[in-house]
């Protein structure tokens, strides 16, 4: 398993119920993406000889600061700068269905370490194709 860490948080704007301009919300993926294309390199760079997973696991852990309650499914959505830096960054080949599995989604509060996104890759390997092998040799 492959651990990154992001001291930065989501960006807001990337909320499917944010309203704002769009260039706001442009600026702040830019920004998001950086970091995490930032923090991939580096986790890439020392591990040595680096490829890039074919088909991945993908689990996020955000810390806040603050306690509240959140709904996956904009959290999820508000990755998508992250998960587009992951591929920028070769860490996996491609964000479709074919190469990232969606893991778990959680949440922590603890005010020491926040604001941080804590990403984990995890190679998957991929059970259709065992299944068509085992088919074919049958």
């Amino acid at each position: 398993m492959l651990r990154i860490e992001v001291p930065f948080l989501l960006p807001v704007e990337y909320s499917p119920n944010w309203r704002g301009h769009w260039a706001q919300r442009y600026q702040a993926g830019i920004e998001y993406g950086n970091a995490v294309y930032c923090e991939c390199v580096q986790v890439r760079n020392r591990s040595g000889n680096w490829q890039p997973f074919k088909r991945a696991r993908l689990n996020l852990t955000f810390v806040f600061s603050y306690k509240r309650r959140f709904d996956e499914d904009n959290l999820r959505a508000r990755f998508k700068p992250g998960q587009d830096a992951l591929v920028h960054a070769g860490m996996i080949e491609g964000d479709t269905m074919e190469n990232l599995v969606m893991g778990k989604i959680a949440v922590e509060v603890d005010r020491s370490r926040a604001p941080l996104t804590i990403i984990e890759l995890q190679e998957v390997k991929d059970a259709r194709n065992s299944t068509r092998e085992s088919t074919k040799n049958s």
